[in-house]
């Protein structure tokens, strides 16, 4: 088996997020699937290229003193 090398990086997507499924923990909401392994991982795996469906996520970050 070959070592999948991904450049992309799912966390700060606006499509990522992590399910309460403990079994497939990670989903992304443009491809519609979850996944036990990164969704970026998946995705070079099955087609061989980076995810261009990447979008950085503008949400406002949450003072954890709030």
């Amino acid at each position: 088996m070959t070592q999948t090398t991904c450049q992309v990086s799912c966390f700060g997507c606006r499509y990522f997020h992590i399910t309460h499924e403990p079994a497939r923990p990670y989903a992304c909401r443009v491809f519609g699937f979850r996944s036990s392994r990164l969704p970026a991982l998946e995705v070079m795996s099955s087609s061989g290229s980076p995810c261009r469906q990447r979008a950085a996520n503008d949400a406002p970050k949450r003072s954890a003193m709030q």
